[in-house]
This record gives C-alpha cells, sequence and structure tokens, in this order.
C-alpha cells in the first residue's frame, strides 16, 4: 500500500477504527520491542501532519511582509515627484523609527484608497474620501512628529560642512513634509473635483457636493482633532 493510500486511510477513519488501532498497538506491545513500536508511532504521525511539519518554523513570508508593511515599497508609487520625496523622507528614520513606521502605515492606506477612488466608479464615494483625507492629515502629522527626534546642529557640524543653519535637519524635514502634503492634497483635489462633477450631472441622497479648498484650507473641529495635529 502506497503512503498516500495510507495516509487517506487513518485520515478518513471513524471513532471504532481508532479504539481498534489503539487495541492493536496495546497488543503489539507484547510481541515487538518498545523501540520499533516508537518508531512506527513516529512514522505515521509523521505521514499525518506532514504538511503541517513542512513549514514548521518558517517565518521568511512573514517577515517580508512585516518589512514591507513598515517600508516605502513600489506599491506605494503615485508619480515621479511624490516618489522622490518619499526616498529623501526615508534618511529621517533612523531619528524615529517608531513615528516612521506609522508615517508609512497610514501613507500605503492613502495611497491604497486614492487607487480605489481613481479606478472605480464609486456610487457611495464619500466615505472613501473622508478616509483619504484622515490618512493624509495622520501620515504626515506622524512624519512631521520626527522633528522632536532630531539632534542639535553643534558649531563644529557648521564648520565641517561650511553650513551654519542651527535647525538644518528640522527644517529640511518640514520643507519635505510640507510639499509632500501639498503633492497629496492636489490629488484629493482633482478627485473632488471629479466626484462634484459627476454629482451634479446625476445628484442623489446617498452622496453629497466634496468641499475642497484649492488654497489647503480644510474643515477643522476642536472636538475630534488632536492637539498635536499640524494638518
Amino acid at each position: 500500500m502506497e503512503l498516500h493510500q495510507i495516509e487517506k486511510l487513518l485520515n478518513n477513519r471513524s471513532m471504532l477504527t481508532n479504539i481498534i488501532i489503539l487495541v492493536i498497538l496495546i497488543s503489539m506491545i507484547q510481541f515487538f520491542d518498545s523501540k520499533i513500536i516508537i518508531a512506527l508511532g513516529v512514522v505515521v504521525f509523521i505521514i499525518l501532519n506532514y504538511d503541517k511539519l513542512k513549514f514548521t518554523g518558517y517565518t521568511g513570508d512573514k517577515i517580508q511582509s512585516e518589512i514591507k508593511a513598515h517600508e516605502i515599497s513600489d506599491d506605494m508609487y503615485y508619480n515621479n515627484t511624490i516618489q522622490e520625496l518619499l526616498v529623501q523622507l526615508k534618511r529621517f528614520k533612523k531619528y524615529n523609527k517608531v513615528s516612521y513606521k506609522e508615517g508609512v502605515k497610514y501613507m500605503r492606506k492613502f495611497f491604497k484608497t486614492i487607487h480605489i477612488l481613481e479606478k472605480d466608479s464609486l456610487h457611495n464615494y464619500i466615505h472613501y474620501f473622508e478616509n483619504a483625507s484622515l490618512y493624509l492629515k495622520t501620515f504626515i502629522n506622524h512624519f512631521q512628529s520626527i522633528t522632536i527626534s532630531l539632534p542639535e546642529r553643534t558649531y563644529l557640524d557648521g564648520l565641517k560642512h561650511g553650513d551654519y543653519e542651527e535647525l538644518k535637519l528640522v527644517n529640511e524635514l518640514g520643507s519635505l513634509c510640507k510639499e509632500l502634503y501639498k503633492q497629496c492634497y492636489t490629488i484629493l483635489l482633482n478627485i473632488s473635483l471629479d466626484y462634484n462633477k459627476q454629482w451634479n450631472e446625476n445628484p442623489n441622497i446617498f452622496t453629497k457636493e466634496i468641499v475642497f479648498d484649492v488654497n489647503h484650507v480644510v474643515e477643522s473641529n476642536i472636538n475630534t482633532d488632536n492637539n498635536w495635529t499640524m494638518y
């Protein structure tokens, strides 16, 4: 009998069959050496659990997935301008890995939602648009919060590079965040114009006009916005 036939037989055994097998095994103890019995038991166990045992201890896919979730990767690509900003932003990770990872997490959610809004003709788009707007403010604020962990620039640093700007890293990160916010805000603005045109042509009770200001002025709610929120 082949191994797969034995496996099929064992996997489909009834309770009565299990009892019979147990009785036979107990009886075999009287006629066979204990080592032989143990060896047979191990073989049967391996046959029944081969697929599970094959992947025991393997965490490669999980590790790769976790790394990707915390890193800027190709699935977040939108255009060359944003890609360049993200590359420059990546060098600030070492100063505050927690804030950086949180920023990447919400930035990935933002771009996923953007792709849904752009590729799918959504009937009820308000929920997705509001989520994208929230993700944008959240990931920008996480990146901006890295500034509190940036080291102070010393006089020797100025001598070394011939640049005596005291808050050089803070200003660089602030400029990156502002430009990234501007680029992503423009994406949302263009999407809002498309959906508003759709709504004007065919208004319904399930959606509404999206109010999004071209000057980056957005509605603020003091009851829900955090004190540290900058955008």
